[in-house]
């Protein structure tokens, strides 16, 4: 077992979960992340989480072994009731790796290029924009 690599913040503002990622994951980083989220989500009643908004500015890609478990955490979204997920600053290889991981699911995956790009479609998210 290797240590953990990469780090995250978030905050559970119900429907909405916001988070941001730093670094490059590795397949430890990814199970810590994926803990961590499920630990606090437990706390809430069933279903309460419907949208996701990941920053991925400072985000710098996944290793090889992390990706089977980056795909199973992304696809047990849409099992939890999520009905959207947005990605925010994601690069050109992220965005890519990205619309991989999602092909097929069936989910709603929208990507915006900066942060007053989402605001300006969810104006109603402004009480976060100095935590994205």
């Amino acid at each position: 077992m290797f240590n953990v690599h990469g780090r995250w913040e978030y905050s559970i503002e119900s429907p909405t979960i916001y988070i941001k990622v730093i670094g490059c994951f590795n397949r430890e980083g990814i199970q810590a992340f994926t803990k961590d989220v499920f630990a606090d989500l437990a706390k809430l009643p069933p279903q309460s989480i419907g949208y996701a908004v990941i920053n991925l500015a400072e985000f710098e890609l996944v290793t090889a072994d992390s990706l089977a478990v980056a795909t199973e955490y992304f696809h047990g979204v849409k099992a939890r009731g999520y009905k959207r997920v947005v990605y925010i600053q994601a690069s050109a290889v992220a965005k890519s790796l990205l619309e991989h991981i999602w092909r097929g699911s069936d989910m709603d995956i929208q990507f915006y290029d900066d942060i007053p790009g989402y605001l300006a479609k969810h104006p109603e998210h402004l009480y976060i924009k100095t935590w994205l």
